[in-house]
């Protein structure tokens, strides 16, 4: 009985480290870098949960997908919701993937930066002509509304839902291996 018991041990220990490392491997094999990219909000398209950039760098707009997982926050970490993001406002993605195939992890919406074109300064034997343009843009802030508030709170609800289903189903791979080496040592 004493070495029943000893065996299912060390098997159900055995078990768990190979699920253990199994686990590791998966995930350092399938590590990816994640990238940041700034631009200028264009539109969010909720049916094809497509958030569209506009960059400096980029001339065509750039195409990102948005996902559950993907959270939207202001500066300070604030959440935002993604459809009060005006057009024009300061972004910063982060996001994996490459081509046409771009995840949005986090999406940080910037507080729009004062504008100030350069001063022009032109010296000849004439009098000096000195110009200068100035556009300042400004932005409101609002709190989230309360069905803002209900849609973070549903889907905080939702990711913690999905992290208990998967300990649950990880629980019964090991209860029916623990089952199947009972079953082995008795026969």
């Amino acid at each position: 009985m004493k070495m029943n018991i000893a065996k299912t041990g060390a098997t159900l220990v055995a078990i768990g480290v190979c699920i253990c490392s199994a686990e590791l491997r998966a995930q350092t094999s399938t590590t990816t870098s994640v990238t940041t990219t700034r631009g200028a909000f264009t539109e969010f398209v909720p049916g094809s949960h497509t958030f569209v950039v506009r960059t400096d760098v980029n001339p065509s707009p750039v195409r990102y997908t948005v996902t559950k997982q993907t959270t939207v926050v202001d500066e300070s970490g604030a959440p935002v919701a993604i459809d009060r993001i005006s057009s024009g406002s300061p972004v910063a993605i982060d996001y994996t993937g490459s081509g046409d195939q771009l995840v949005a992890s986090r999406i940080i919406v910037q507080r729009p930066v004062a504008v100030t074109a350069p001063v022009t300064t032109t010296t000849t034997t004439a009098p000096v002509t000195t110009e200068q343009h100035t556009v300042t843009t400004t932005e409101t802030t609002r709190a989230l509304t309360h069905d803002e508030k209900e849609a973070l709170k549903e889907e905080h609800h939702a990711r913690k839902e999905a992290v208990k289903e998967e300990l649950e189903r990880r629980k019964d791979a090991l209860e029916k291996a623990k089952d199947k080496l009972e079953d082995d040592d008795h026969h």
